[in-house]
């Protein structure tokens, strides 16, 4: 059984707050749409983490998402995951941190 677990972090989130903000929230996602567990990482044994910055829309669509860490063979498959998901609508643009991790 393959398992792909996707977090989005609340300690240490990245955020990008607006200036006159005291405390930020995580924002919640209401859509998670899996990471597929890469072939070759399944026949390589490849496991691990990749962290992704991610930034999302106002009405809650992933807009941009950038790779912080992750092996390489893992970053494709979290990047084409994170990008069908879907966050809480809010008034402002939001920076987030996503954790996929991959393991057989």
């Amino acid at each position: 059984m393959t398992l792909v677990m996707a977090t989005l972090s609340g300690v240490g989130l990245c955020q990008t707050p607006p200036a006159s903000a005291q405390s930020q929230k995580v924002r919640l996602v209401k859509t998670k749409v899996p990471a597929a567990y890469p072939e070759l990482a399944r026949r390589s044994n490849i496991v691990g983490m990749v962290k992704l910055q991610v930034v999302v829309a106002p009405n809650g669509h992933v807009k941009e998402a950038t790779v912080m860490g992750g092996n390489p063979v893992l970053v494709q498959a979290a990047l084409g995951a994170v990008k069908h998901w879907e966050f809480e609508p809010t008034k402002e643009e939001t920076t987030e941190v996503v954790r996929f991790t991959f393991s057989p």
